[in-house]
């Protein structure tokens, strides 16, 4: 929650505010939004202007939905309720940035907790908003806001009576993370790891890796960094902050550390829990080895904030897999599906890919990946559909490929060895959304043929691709 106070003094006298009545500078906001669909009463509707759509456009749609003022650069006259507030600025992004900055500095009694990396970033959030959510009043981003715009609304968000706010940021550039550090630089900061995303944007893994590192950077001296030892890129980060190094993975030199790992690997594994000498048995509900990597990350940050190793046992045994992230459902035919379908990389694909593999299944059951485009990959997009198909021959036993660059899965599957008749394509345009659809829907009717209830399918694709109407398909 906010006050129209917060936005004023963020603004420094740049804002009008338009009204019939003198409104309360302690007016309060319980939290902004850019998409009037998600306004509640009392929020306040930030009007962006996009290349394609306006959102002043929807200031009367907000104000009906209960929002009690809007953030915009014009004002709107027809269908405004009477009450309702119009704050004027020069750039509703800029004032945006710069409210959220005030009110993060009026609570600096909070710790700040920023996660970045190129895989797990929500589910990691997740984790540790829980792990912390025992110990105190947490708050979390929102679904995935991790951008300019996300980040911002996020930190408007924030109650008085919340100790600890768990951070989600993402970068599509070097420099960005360190930007968004100038709104409000976390005390602690989580780098999950370091793979092959957005490199449409950053050019190279090394490029990523420098953007990452930024979130270290920003510390003060009193500071944590919380580093994934098992990643190489990341445990090098210790050298370029002057905060306390907290590091955590499988490697005997992680200081929260997982050692004897059994269990199943699409149920969830089991481990021995390590920190200062003490150790504690944990049996996890979510999938696979990275499903380790994330408790170790949650059990970082709660030790960090004092938790005991048995409370947070406690936390991580009750974690169970996010939506459309490792989800186990019904697939066709009674078949078990993996919805891990809300975003892909390489990295994250041959990672369920490997659970898939380790997974026990009924002697006469096959694995079959369902895979849609890696998208923001630029020039790199064949060569990392390609490696991804290499890898994925010794994995799966199927392969269904949707979209343009996923026939670049097929081509290295079937360079790897995988047999020509256990793939499948269907070529699709993303900015055809018709022709997607009908890509979909055509696989779809091939699983509900070939799938049987002993077999096991993963769903995986970029957030672009909507892959979560290929589950609806194949569920109908």
């Amino acid at each position: 929650m906010f006050t129209l106070n917060d936005i004023l003094q963020g603004t420094a006298g740049k804002a009008r505010v338009l009204s019939h009545s003198t409104p309360d500078p302690q007016l309060v906001f319980r939290s902004a939004h850019h998409d009037n669909r998600q306004i509640e009463p009392g929020d306040l509707f930030v009007a962006l202007k996009g290349a394609k759509v306006d959102g002043h456009r929807f200031i009367a749609a907000a104000a009906q939905a209960g929002a009690i003022g809007a953030l915009c650069t014009q004002e709107v006259t027809d269908d405004i309720p009477a009450d309702f507030i119009q704050i004027i600025v020069p750039d509703v992004v800029e004032a945006l940035h710069a409210t959220a900055r005030t009110r993060a500095q009026r609570q600096p009694e909070t710790t700040y907790i920023g996660i970045t990396g190129s895989n797990g970033k929500t589910s990691t959030k997740e984790a540790v908003a829980t792990v912390l959510g025992n110990l105190a009043p947490t708050l979390k981003t929102l679904a995935s806001y991790n951008t300019e715009i996300g980040y911002p609304l996020t930190l408007l968000r924030l109650e008085p009576r919340h100790r600890y706010a768990v951070l989600e940021m993402g970068a599509q550039w070097v420099g960005e993370l360190a930007w968004l550090c100038t709104i409000k630089a976390p005390d602690w900061s989580l780098i999950t790891n370091v793979g092959a995303s957005h490199l449409e944007y950053f050019g190279s893994q090394e490029r990523v890796a420098q953007a990452k590192s930024e979130l270290v950077q920003a510390l003060a001296p009193e500071g944590i960094a919380i580093l994934n030892y098992d990643d190489p890129n990341v445990r090098a980060m210790h050298t370029k902050t002057q905060a306390q190094i907290l590091s955590y993975g499988t490697s005997e030199d992680a200081r929260v550390r997982a050692s004897e790992i059994g269990g199943d690997a699409l149920r969830g594994r089991s481990f021995t829990l390590h920190y200062q000498g003490e150790q504690i048995p944990v049996q996890l509900h979510i999938p696979g080895e990275h499903g380790i990597t994330i408790a170790l990350a949650a059990a970082a940050v709660g030790l960090a904030a004092g938790l005991s190793l048995t409370d947070i046992k406690g936390a991580l045994e009750d974690l169970t897999a996010f939506k459309r992230r490792g989800e186990i459902k019904t697939g066709p035919n009674g078949s078990t599906l993996i919805d891990d379908s809300y975003n892909a990389n390489r990295q994250s694909i041959l990672a369920i890919a490997h659970t898939m593999h380790e997974a026990h299944i009924d002697a006469n059951g096959k694995r079959w990946a369902v895979l849609g485009d890696i998208l923001e990959l630029g020039s790199y997009a064949e060569e990392e559909h390609y490696q991804t198909g290499v890898a994925l021959a010794g994995l799966v036993d199927y392969i269904v490929a949707i979209g343009e660059h996923a026939r670049q899965y097929v081509a290295g599957a079937v360079e790897a060895g995988m047999p020509e008749k256990s793939t499948y394509y269907f070529a699709a345009s993303l900015e055809n959304r018709v022709e997607l659809e009908a890509a979909k829907q055509a696989a779809a009717e091939l699983l509900k043929q070939q799938v049987t209830s002993n077999d096991l399918v993963l769903l995986k694709a970029s957030l672009g691709l909507a892959m979560d109407t290929l589950l609806t398909m194949v569920q109908a």
